[in-house]
């Protein structure tokens, strides 16, 4: 299951980004407002590894992995719809919910891996997620051909949302779901 998290939400994130300067384009935007407007999602990015870290700490995995997906989802949908100076001020955001899941995902490993074992899970886990973001670019650009840039986008969204049956049901194998990141249940 937390392979299956980590490939969709890697795939999201490199599926949104191939789409985002034709996003972009039909809003106006000029090719240095597309480079700054990416620079804003990535300096967003930056900012969602340590602040998703923290969270995932504070609130646990279920309830950080939730609220970020859920966030890119709403974000994603957001930027089809507002003008262009609106989106430029929602990508540091979007930026932090795209890349803050992942710090999030790679805590969990060690969790869920026996001890001797944990180099194997993290080997597996981040073939998978760069794995996946390496094809999405390609599979969603298919889709893009066939159902056009903002049906493609909106299908980001929805693999965004997928997640949410998955985190669920993974949050049992982690105790409550609740505990920080790196930490043991409490046995009952």
């Amino acid at each position: 299951m937390l392979f299956a998290i980590g490939a969709l939400d890697s795939g999201v994130r490199m599926g949104f980004l191939t789409f985002l300067p034709f996003l972009l384009t039909a809003k106006a935007a000029s090719l240095p407002t597309i480079g700054f407007a990416l620079s804003l999602v990535f300096i967003g990015g930056a900012a969602g590894k340590f602040a998703c870290g923290w969270l995932g700490a504070r609130l646990g995995v279920l309830t950080t992995v939730l609220l970020t997906e859920g966030g890119t989802a709403a974000f994603i949908l957001s930027i089809l719809f507002l003008p262009l100076f609106a989106s430029l001020l929602v990508l540091p955001l979007l930026g932090i919910m795209l890349n803050g899941t992942s710090s999030v995902l790679y805590g969990t490993v060690p969790e869920l891996a026996p001890p001797e074992r944990t180099d194997r899970a993290f080997a597996l886990f981040y073939t998978g997620s760069i794995g996946s973001g390496a094809l999405s670019p390609v599979l969603y650009g298919f889709l893009g051909d066939v159902v056009g840039v903002n049906w493609a986008t909106v299908a980001t969204a929805v693999a965004a949302l997928a997640t949410f049956p998955l985190v669920i049901a993974l949050a049992r194998h982690l105790g409550s779901g609740r505990h920080p990141v790196g930490s043991k249940p409490h046995e009952t």
